[in-house]
């Protein structure tokens, strides 16, 4: 009888042995797939609802706003190429008056110094 009451004994230790490594490679298989969603699902937020009272405001107030400095820009943009047109007018009329005063001007002898 010692011999079976042994044999039994190892078996039940045996099984409660299997058992546990089941429970552990279970464990280990949820942590896993756990990891695994964790990383291609992405994070949930709470959400809310939005007012619909201020949101038929706000879009009329961006739109204007978006005008205006359209508006803006392309009015700093028209004075600024009116301000180079004369600034490139007065440029090309003052080197083309330097050239003509050196060419017909300068380059002449006077008369008087005989």
């Amino acid at each position: 009888m010692n011999y079976n009451e042994e044999e039994q004994r190892l078996k039940q230790r045996q099984q409660a042995l299997e058992q546990r490594e089941q429970e552990i490679r279970l464990r280990e298989l949820e942590l896993e797939i756990a990891r695994e969603t964790q990383e291609t699902e992405p994070p949930l937020y709470q959400t809310r609802k939005e007012n619909s009272g201020k949101k038929s405001i706000i879009p009329w107030w961006k739109k204007l706003l978006f005008v205006g400095k359209l508006f803006v820009l392309m009015v700093v943009v028209f004075v600024a190429t009116k301000i180079a047109y004369w600034l490139a007018l007065g440029i090309l009329v003052s080197s083309v008056t330097w050239a003509s005063y050196k060419l017909f001007l300068e380059g002449e002898p006077s008369n008087n110094k005989k």
